[in-house]
């Protein structure tokens, strides 16, 4: 229960709030909100679980909602609080903005750190060793085990900058601080890896850029991380952020929870790179057995090899479509199944004697000194290796498995590609068309409660769909969707008379073209939101020379650069429009003047394009329901509620948004969308 401590605490922040902050208003919607998280944190509704899920429009402050209510019970219960966004722009406002303006108001004193993936960070042993092997000659390990090709004398030189900014204290590490990122194939060889890493046994473990990171997050009582982080992190152990248990969890941006969750959940490997890793596995191996003087374990490259052609010739027989071979309901050939079989016997002894000789060589290195410049790449490599089989082991064994005929399948699927020298490289491909139970095992049944918000968060009115995706009861936790603090009944919401349905592509590009030659001032702020690149670049050619502003598109300068260009324009009373695709639908932030009419080129239907998309699809209609109804048209209604509201930023921003769909007029489902807009006046030309 909220004890009357943790009230007054919260409820004091927001009076220093209300009080100090210059722009401060007085919104009910951002009180319901505090009330919510306060209640559904503090197990004041002993039913259900301590999960809200919290639809909070823009305007509603929700920000300082859920930092002023959930710190102080965090801070009460011991509880440390990780907050994630699903973009940078998000994690820096929180960062540089947000957090810092509520450590002025909270009534109890925190901590806070942001918290990166080890890749991050650079392993010091691992840069230190390269820049000493190309300096030595050193005949016991061959260092050409660690590359695919040999690293070019200017990357080396790189690398030898990097170390003496390091050690002098001019670089603390992190990537993200460089003004030259190094090429990712070098950069891969000496960051922090939790397969090569060993921590407090490493001599540079009090220098390390990373584990000064983590030292840092275990003084934070806010930690400020982003939801692939999260996802990876507990995918793979927990290790670098605190324990679930001990965690309460803020998802902004819920809305893309989901999708991050698909992709991080999904496994590849390919032909080629199985062939490669195996002849790295055999050379580290007959190097671990040259020091040790033991007899090298028999790794039959040419019964893999073996395996990999006939493979080769069974995929060059499929028929693929567009350089993807799907596996009907994610039922993988029974032919390509026996040689998948083949390879993962082969490969599992192989891992089986690697990993045997890991040990003898753990085991040899308690008894025997040897200089680092040995040890250490040998355990890099080794490292590496053993990520290697594992990864593609897991994968195989994805391929071989029986799916849970009551639950949607696995999706498997082939793709195949040309490498430099011509060869054709086929990926080996699965994914879950359903993460809602890896969700719940890691995140939703263990942490200490979890608040997910977005602006966008409910799908035709229901959290319906988000429930499906995420794996959350509905009777078992919180849901709140609060009113806009904005008067949309002003805005005209047009849609507009059109003979062509986006359907007739040709057709409809054109009149796109004239009705926006027509409608568009040429002295007004305005954002064009296509769905599709190739509408947009033909749209652009036909109009740019006839518009009488300037046009800024997509793709032509970095989406910053558009943004900052236009409001300059804006600022001079200069007319500007921006053509945008899906990037551009959400996360601009266009106050006032610099924008006053979002045009919308067509509904976002999400057609199964992708091999995920298209087997949860196939599977559905597998088991007589409704794919464009659970799925297609929720996900419609959200895009387009997301596109509108680029429009109405402020309580004072005004202007009008015409849509060239005529869809929402001739179809069924129109009515539905047009019901779960806000309360926007709908003009129907």
């Amino acid at each position: 229960m909220l004890s009357d401590e943790l009230k007054a605490q919260i409820r004091d922040s927001f009076i220093a709030l209300k009080s100090d902050m210059s722009d401060f208003k007085v919104r009910p919607s951002q009180n319901k909100m505090i009330a919510e998280i306060s209640k559904t944190l503090s197990g004041d509704y002993p039913d259900s679980n301590k999960i809200l899920c919290v639809e909070a429009p823009t305007g509603t402050g929700k920000t300082f909602a859920y930092l002023l209510s959930s710190i102080p019970i965090a801070k009460a219960h011991e509880k440390k609080l990780i907050v994630s966004s699903a973009n940078v722009a998000l994690q820096e406002q929180l960062l540089l903005k947000d957090i810092p303006e509520a450590q002025k108001y909270c009534q109890i004193d925190f901590e806070y750190a942001l918290v990166k993936g080890r890749s991050r960070y650079v392993c010091i042993r691992n840069l230190i060793n390269l820049c000493e092997d190309n300096a030595s000659d050193n005949t016991l390990f061959d260092s050409n085990l660690l590359f695919d090709e040999p690293p070019k004398k200017h990357q080396l030189d790189s690398m030898a900058e990097l170390l003496e900014d390091y050690s002098a204290k001019k670089w603390n590490g992190e990537i993200d601080d460089l003004m030259r990122t190094p090429d990712h194939d070098m950069w891969s060889k000496i960051n922090c890896n939790r397969f090569t890493c060993t921590a407090k046994s490493c001599e540079f473990y009090q220098d390390c850029a990373f584990f000064k990171a983590r030292k840092q997050i275990t003084k934070a009582d806010v930690i400020v991380a982003n939801h692939d982080l999260v996802l990876a992190d507990l995918a793979t152990g927990n290790t670098v952020l605190p324990d679930v248990n001990d965690a309460i969890f803020i998802f902004d941006e819920a809305h893309h929870l989901s999708s991050k969750a698909l992709s991080h959940f999904s496994l590849s490997t390919s032909t080629e790179f199985i062939k490669t890793s195996i002849r790295q596995v055999k050379g580290v191996s007959e190097q671990l057995c040259k020091i040790t003087a033991q007899d090298v374990p028999n790794i039959n490259i040419k019964q893999v090899d073996d395996y990999i052609g006939d493979l080769n010739t069974l995929l060059k027989s499929l028929a693929f479509d567009e350089d993807v071979y799907l596996f009907d309901q994610g039922q993988v050939d029974e032919s390509i199944k026996a040689i998948s079989q083949n390879l993962f016997v082969s490969l599992g002894n192989i891992q089986t004697k690697f990993s045997s000789l890991r040990e003898s060589w753990a085991d040899y290195l308690k008894i025997k000194v040897l200089d680092k410049t040995i040890v250490d790449p040998i355990n890099n490599a080794s490292g590496e290796c053993e990520q290697h089989l594992n990864s593609i082991i897991e994968l195989l064994s994805s391929l071989l498995q029986s799916d849970d005929k009551r639950k949607s399948p696995h999706s498997r699927w082939i793709e195949k590609n040309q490498l430099a020298n011509k060869k054709t490289n086929y990926s080996l491909c699965s994914a879950q068309t359903d993460i809602s139970s890896n969700l719940h095992g890691l995140i939703w049944s263990k942490a200490a409660g979890v608040i997910l918000t977005s602006a966008t968060l409910s799908s035709l009115g229901s959290f319906d769909r988000l429930n499906r995706q995420l794996g959350l009861i509905k009777q078992q936790n919180q849901y709140l969707r609060l009113p806009s603090p904005f008067e949309f009944s002003q805005v005209d919401f047009i849609i507009a008379k059109f003979k062509a349905n986006p359907t007739q592509v040709y057709e409809h590009t054109q009149e796109v073209a004239s009705q926006l030659l027509k409608r568009l001032n040429p002295e007004e702020g305005s954002l064009v939101l296509f769905a599709s690149n190739k509408q947009m670049q033909m749209v652009a050619d036909m109009v740019e020379d006839k518009l009488d502003c300037d046009l800024f598109i997509q793709g032509e300068y970095p989406k910053k650069t558009i943004l900052e260009k236009h409001m300059a324009l804006r600022k001079q009373n200069n007319g500007s429009v921006i053509f945008g695709l899906d990037s551009f639908a959400e996360g601009v932030d266009l106050k006032g003047d610099n924008l006053t009419h979002v045009v919308i080129v067509k509904l976002r239907f999400s057609v199964p394009t992708s091999p995920i998309d298209k087997t949860l699809a196939d599977y559905l209609q597998s088991q007589q329901r409704n794919p464009f109804m659970e799925i297609s048209l929720p996900d419609a209604s959200l895009r387009l509620i997301q596109a509108c509201g680029r429009l109405i930023r402020t309580e004072t921003d005004t202007g009008k948004i015409t849509i060239f769909d005529n869809r929402l007029t001739t179809k069924f489902y129109g009515k539905q969308l047009l019901a779960a807009l806000p309360n926007y006046n709908i003009v129907a030309e």
